[in-house]
């Protein structure tokens, strides 16, 4: 069960992967997923015959849009359909993605017995504040928090199993909810290697051109949303201080969410000659990975908050797979001691001009970091088959007990 569809971005980097490799699981897997309309409208079609294919099956619903009512709505709508079906196909194990998903496979366990995997993504209450979408000064807000993390307790201590993204979450977990039974197995967002891949130099330069950067820049990179966690200005600062060092650095943002406002924000910094250096694209997922290709060096700058313990940056895995190394600050999730391990790039306190100052002077040295030996590190980490693996002895443990 997952609240977000197979037709969004995310379901085609992270679900539709996952479904696909573990669909070999002797027992069948269907979906229960909820869909923007106008996604579906574009590919459901086509999606549907692919699941069928592979032997999956999917019970597609529509995404309501209009507040909180409309969530209340779809949660109603997820516990009616789950039921519907466990009744129709005998399901023995949920897969229950998030929280919204974990309160209705909860309720599958205690009407019909079934086991319950609880995947938790991140903390998801946490982050509705840390990410300013609750504000705690509001009384409806405060009585929201305190209520989702009671259901936070309840279905950790539901779950007979539960899937983590970081290690530095599992001791946090534990505490949340002393009475949890269930083991917890790690597992981080993970890349298909097979799509993401290293540039050639000569397809390189093809990228560069049709972008309009030159052949032998240096480029940095960003892949992703822009606002609320991405700290957009301090990723500006450090492309303006490279730039002030050397006329050869440009920047390519692979976003939907460039605007105006952005490009102010380089314009306010003193940045407003570099607009020409500054490249954005949108791009579908099949666009991604040559563009990631065609960058030096990709930069995940995100906001330091408690709900952060329990992040794992897709991006990540995807700079890695295309042999690209990444600047990042500390304290995310499991990314330093992935970065360290894997020699995977640098950490930088963001907060710290003279930290980003001094690191302006030696990109050339992260740049030396990437290709086909970052690729072949990465991949014993962070390729989709070690998830998937993951996920196939979670699935075969569960049945067996």
């Amino acid at each position: 069960i997952t609240y977000d569809g197979l037709t969004d971005p995310l379901g085609g980097s992270q679900i539709l992967p996952y479904l696909r490799s573990i669909a070999a699981h002797p027992r069948k897997v269907h979906v229960l997923s909820f869909e923007k309309p106008e996604r579906f409208a574009a590919a459901g079609t086509q999606l549907a015959a692919e699941l069928a294919e592979a032997g999956i099956g999917w019970t597609p619903l529509a995404f309501s849009r209009g507040g909180k009512l409309a969530k209340v709505w779809d949660l109603a709508r997820m516990y009616y359909t789950a039921v519907r079906l466990t009744m129709r196909h005998r399901f023995g194990i949920v897969h229950c993605r998030s929280y919204q998903a974990a309160q209705v496979g909860c309720l599958l366990k205690r009407w019909f017995g079934l086991k319950v995997l609880f995947d938790m993504r991140g903390l998801w209450v946490d982050e509705r504040v840390d990410g300013g979408i609750w504000q705690p000064a509001r009384a409806v807000d405060r009585l929201a928090f305190h209520h989702y993390k009671r259901i936070e307790r309840n279905l950790l201590e539901c779950a007979d199993h539960v899937v983590a993204l970081t290690d530095r979450v599992v001791p946090e977990l534990r505490r949340l909810a002393p009475r949890m039974q269930a083991e917890i197995t790690v597992i981080p967002c993970c890349a298909d290697f097979t799509h993401f891949k290293v540039l050639q130099r000569d397809a390189l330069e093809g990228v560069r051109g049709d972008l309009g950067i030159p052949k032998d820049a240096f480029v940095l990179g960003y892949l992703g949303s822009l606002g609320t966690w991405y700290c957009l200005e301090e990723m500006l600062d450090l492309f303006i201080m490279a730039a002030a060092r050397r006329p050869d650095v440009h920047m390519l943002l692979i976003t939907r969410d460039w605007r105006p406002v952005h490009a102010a924000l380089l314009e306010a910094r003193g940045g407003a000659a570099l607009l020409t250096r500054l490249h954005v694209r949108s791009a579908s997922r099949e666009e991604v990975p040559a563009l990631i290709g065609s960058v030096d060096v990709m930069l995940s700058f995100i906001k330091n908050a408690y709900s952060k313990m329990a992040s794992s940056p897709t991006k990540l895995a995807e700079a890695f797979a295309c042999g690209v190394p990444v600047i990042c600050n500390p304290g995310i999730g499991d990314v330093d001691k992935q970065v360290a391990d894997l020699s995977a790039g640098v950490l930088v306190d963001i907060a710290n001009r003279v930290a980003l100052d001094e690191l302006s002077t030696r990109l050339e040295a992260v740049a030396a970091m990437g290709g086909h030996g970052l690729r072949d590190r990465a991949a014993q980490m962070l390729d989709l088959p070690v998830a998937s693996t993951a996920y196939r002895k979670i699935y075969e443990r569960m049945a067996a007990t």
